[in-house]
């Protein structure tokens, strides 16, 4: 694989990526809505895609989102950038000639997650798996993608679609004690870094469908905030509120057998990467600040 078009390229997903990519001497041709992307592209826009320059590439690896919330607006927000986005995608793809497309979905679009009914981030990923699967196939090329779990890092990027995880190591970090609800069951992190992995050993393969993927150890959000307080070790405690709507029931279904078709199992534990963000002192960039 000589070379990727990377759609999100300043995504959390995106930047690791490209990081990625590039130590193995891979050409990263991004796309994305700044005005010095190599293609710039706003999804879900009525604009075609503009190239800078003619770009040819082996796949296109799309990790762009929108993550609107369970309302009218956060509904049209999804459709409009998540799937509408979809017919850019395919068009860049075919500018390019490239004959995979490689898609971070999410296991929210998974039928077993027991959320019923599905909310709209999921119904409208699932959506988008659909449309860019018809449209390379039809180009005669192939498609895959990888639902991935609930995604954290290092830096805090993450902190905007995880606030419950920002809020933990902001707190832990800080000695200041945190009230959380009560845990009604598990969650599942990953590692940006080990997502990224499987991203790109789908790219770099045969591998083709929709495969959900998840971290062999599923994480309850209490145990894992008393985990941070002896991980950052500054004092505080977790405080259990009754008062506080307990976290809704969830269960992210496990990988089907992708692991050992790729050669890669995610081995980063959230113990792991509570003690990276401590050594790595990144600590400050975690957050919101917001629980009473």
């Amino acid at each position: 694989m000589n070379s990727v078009i990377l759609v999100g390229a300043t995504s959390m997903l995106g930047l690791e990526v490209a990081r990625q990519l590039l130590s193995e001497g891979t050409e990263v041709i991004g796309a994305g809505r700044q005005i010095d992307s190599n293609i710039r592209v706003n999804l879900g826009s009525d604009q075609e895609p503009v190239f800078q320059k003619p770009y040819k590439a082996d796949v296109v690896i799309h990790c762009a989102s929108a993550f609107g919330v369970d309302s009218p607006e956060g509904l049209r927000e999804n459709l409009r950038v998540n799937v509408g986005g979809c017919f850019q995608v395919l068009e860049i793809a075919r500018e390019a000639e490239a004959k995979k497309i490689v898609y971070a979905g999410t296991g929210f679009s998974d039928p077993s997650f027991n959320l019923d009914p599905m909310g709209v981030y999921g119904f409208s990923k699932a959506e988008a798996e659909r449309i860019l699967d018809w449209g390379i196939t039809r180009a005669g090329g192939t498609f895959c993608s990888l639902r991935l779990p609930q995604l954290w890092d290092t830096d805090g990027m993450c902190c905007v679609h995880q606030p419950w995880f920002g809020r933990i190591v902001a707190y832990a970090s800080r000695g200041l004690s945190l009230k959380m609800p009560t845990s009604n069951g598990v969650r599942n992190f990953m590692h940006v870094s080990d997502a990224v992995r499987l991203l790109i050993l789908a790219s770099q393969t045969d591998l083709t469908g929709v495969h959900t993927v998840a971290h062999p150890i599923d994480v309850d959000l209490v145990e894992l905030a008393r985990s941070a307080y002896q991980v950052f070790g500054k004092g505080g405690s977790v405080v259990i509120d009754q008062n506080k709507a307990p976290f809704r029931k969830v269960a992210f279904p496990k990988e089907d057998g992708v692991y050992a078709r790729l050669g890669f199992e995610p081995a980063l534990t959230t113990l792991q990467g509570l003690e990276r963000i401590r050594e790595a002192g990144t600590s400050d960039r975690f957050g919101p600040m917001d629980v009473q």
